[in-house]
């Protein structure tokens, strides 16, 4: 894959045959999702715009996965607003599902590539940012160019965020972690907490698993140790 490639977002209103997740995209979930073209008119005015909210905190989660994460997060804390990220129609659907289906009014989706991410967002728009088990997971060592995680896109959301910000990253690749952690410290992050088995402690009962996001559980299920970084922006 080129880099041109990596950053290119297919438009979803050119796709011929749209399946039943693009139509609900535009139809059912209208004002709760937008699609690639829609989303670049709230740039710099998200709470204002979206939320009608100018003064509560903006957090953004980049890929949610199935959004339980996501709904958790909205669900918990209903006087913050939440946008997340996802590239994928499936994920993107059920992620708002969810939300709604907890009935919370602070949660909305962006159908997007986010490398880039500066395109959604003015500088010192964004409040905490979740990245939790960013795709791809790699098996050779050349497609590590291929990553999320990078020099540039650690600098790029470092200035998108507000001082004082939170920044929360999960992994369970050992590889893709370490070099992370630096790339973020790299771009003026200060590490807070790290932990190389996060749930080292944790047993799987209901109410523990209520909390993890669909990989995580996965990866706690199978045994496997949780790598995870809490960075503050200064």
């Amino acid at each position: 894959m080129s880099r041109s490639a990596q950053t290119q977002i297919n438009l979803t209103k050119n796709i011929r045959f749209p399946n039943h997740y693009i139509q609900d995209l535009y139809n059912e979930y209208k004002g709760w999702a937008f699609d690639e073209v829609s989303a670049l008119e709230f740039k710099g005015q998200w709470r204002q715009l979206v939320f009608q909210n100018s003064t509560a905190p903006l957090h953004l989660e980049i890929g949610s996965g199935n959004g339980k994460h996501f709904a958790r997060l909205c669900l918990n804390q209903p006087e913050n607003c939440f946008l997340s990220i996802e590239l994928k129609y499936k994920p993107l659907i059920q992620t708002i599902q969810r939300v709604r289906k907890n009935n919370s009014l602070n949660g909305k989706v962006i159908r997007y590539n986010a490398r880039l991410i500066e395109n959604l967002f003015e500088k010192q728009e964004l409040n905490n940012i979740y990245i939790h088990f960013p795709d791809p997971w790699l098996k050779k060592k050349k497609q590590k160019k291929h990553q999320l995680i990078q020099e540039d896109f650690c600098k790029t959301i470092y200035e998108l965020q507000r001082p004082g910000s939170l920044l929360e990253f999960k992994t369970d690749s050992e590889d893709y972690f370490h070099p992370s952690v630096q790339y973020f410290k790299n771009a003026g992050y200060q590490l807070s907490e790290c932990h190389f088995n996060l749930h080292k402690t944790k047993k799987i009962e209901q109410g523990f698993i209520d909390h993890l996001s669909q990989f995580e559980l996965l990866f706690v299920q199978k045994g496997l140790p949780i790598k995870y970084a809490l960075f503050i922006k200064a």
